[in-house]
């Protein structure tokens, strides 16, 4: 795990994930490697406030974002309820259903006069989509109590998530080769294990002096907000 803000990089279980063998093939119900989902809970951890996520699935991450942050609300879209039967008995508990609202809405709209310490983008991974997403909630971040708002970002960077699905797939990348001499756009060979557009408006954020690098694992990444979007910030991050 990259961490650039902790003294102390082995003071918690979480920061022990380089223990552990961690890939695609361990991602369960919350569809995010191990080390990933401990860097998600350890981002939790150091922040105050709200919390918003954006892309909820089956609510595996909406279970950790609500263990991780007792007593805070969470506010989770998606564009319909998909829970997995564990994870929505989880958060039907007496302690967690009064304050995590599950909302069913277009995630490109921010929530009127909703602030947030935490926010966890994990929705549409093409470039326009995450481009919008910060957009609506961006500037509704801020810190809490003196804990920096942070922002965490899911297939937003390179990593080694599906080496070992693609070590042994010689044949499979010698027929998509072939084809690829057919067709107009190409086919990458191997699978990417992150997507483009999260990493292209990750960039830009950073490009821009409006978040830094706070940690990363897997292909999570967690910025820490600098500064507001400015007004032209969506064309500035081009298709």
């Amino acid at each position: 795990m990259d961490q650039e803000l902790h003294a102390s990089p082995a003071e918690n279980f979480e920061d022990l994930t380089w223990l552990f063998h961690c890939d695609s093939r361990n991602r369960g119900i919350i569809r995010q490697g191990f080390d990933e989902a401990a860097l998600l809970w350890k981002a939790a951890k150091a922040t105050a406030g709200d919390i918003l996520e954006v892309g909820r699935n089956r609510a595996g991450s909406t279970v950790l974002l609500a263990a991780a942050g007792p007593g805070r609300s969470i506010y989770s879209i998606d564009l319909k309820l998909k829970h997995d039967a564990a994870c929505a008995e989880f958060l039907a508990q007496l302690e967690n259903k009064g304050r995590v609202h599950l909302l069913v809405a277009d995630s490109r709209q921010g929530l009127p006069g909703k602030r947030y310490g935490f926010l966890f983008i994990d929705g549409d991974h093409s470039l326009a989509g995450v481009r919008a997403d910060v957009v609506a909630h961006w500037n509704a971040l801020e810190d809490v109590d003196g804990k920096s708002g942070l922002a965490a970002f899911h297939d937003a960077v390179p990593n080694k998530n599906f080496e070992w699905r693609d070590a042994d797939r010689t044949l499979n990348r010698f027929w998509i080769r072939l084809k690829n001499k057919f067709r107009e756009k190409k086919k990458p060979e191997i699978a990417p294990d992150y997507e483009v557009g999260v990493f292209r408006v990750c960039e830009k954020l950073i490009e821009l002096g409006l978040a830094k690098r706070w940690a990363a694992a897997g292909s999570m990444l967690v910025l820490r907000k600098i500064g507001n979007l400015p007004s032209d910030f969506a064309a500035r991050v081009k298709d």
